[in-house]
């Protein structure tokens, strides 16, 4: 058996499949439905490696810094730095942004603890917990 990966034209993999050896590479796109494919090793899986240059490439984690709790009082904010450039952040509200300069800053006036989660093509999606305590 291949296995081979069947993936977006943005490098994310879409599933993986497996094919009998004796099929030759138009099989295997038949297989496919038509869609980019690649032969991958067994340690890949969808959630740990995307396709960069007509390579596998394994998917890297980022360097964030986990902020420390802040007040529920709307002005003391959240920090958290190194997100690289062009990773995508949802917010708890479920709105999601492009972060354009290596950091996002959150504050909020409701006590509670809020996730944010951030992800990429390149990057295995991470979450960050930010506890937000009752202002005294």
């Amino acid at each position: 058996m291949s296995r081979l990966a069947v993936y977006r034209p943005d490098g994310s993999i879409n599933r993986i499949i497996d094919v009998p050896d004796f099929l030759d590479e138009a099989q295997a796109e038949t297989l496919a439905s038509g869609e980019q494919i690649i032969a991958v090793p067994e340690w890949v899986e969808m959630r740990n490696a995307y396709v960069g240059n007509e390579a596998v490439v394994e998917r890297q984690t980022m360097a964030l810094t986990p902020p420390a709790p802040i007040a529920a009082n709307g002005q003391e904010e959240a920090v958290i730095t190194g997100i690289p450039v062009g990773v995508s952040v949802t917010w708890p509200d479920g709105q999601t942004d492009e972060v354009t300069d290596g950091e996002v800053r959150f504050s909020v006036d409701l006590p509670g603890t809020y996730i944010l989660r951030f992800s990429a093509v390149e990057y295995l999606g991470q979450e960050v917990a930010i506890e937000a305590v009752a202002a005294s």
